[in-house]
């Protein structure tokens, strides 16, 4: 969403203020010509809420992720020790 800002306006409000009338008009066409490249409030919200939920899915899927890895873990420890104790009733 472009913002628009009225240039003159605040060009004079940055000479009022003690800038150099060339500065103030540089300072003025560079914040207007970034068009969509600067973000509003609302961008900045929408982005927090969709980082939010990426955050929540990615939470959930760790834990099911560290879940099913420790459910392979025990299911080697425990394969090791029939092995083991298996070995051990052979000797």
């Amino acid at each position: 969403m472009p913002i628009t800002i009225d240039t003159l306006a605040a060009q004079r409000t940055m000479e009022a203020a003690g800038i150099e009338p060339a500065h103030a008009e540089a300072i003025v066409t560079a914040f207007a010509h970034t068009g969509d490249e600067v973000a509003t409030k609302d961008d900045i919200r929408r982005l927090e809420v969709e980082i939010a939920g990426v955050r929540t899915e990615l939470s959930a899927a760790i834990k099911t992720e560290i879940s099913a890895l420790n459910n392979r873990v025990i299911g080697v420890v425990l394969a090791t020790a029939a092995l083991l104790y298996a070995a051990l009733r052979i000797f």
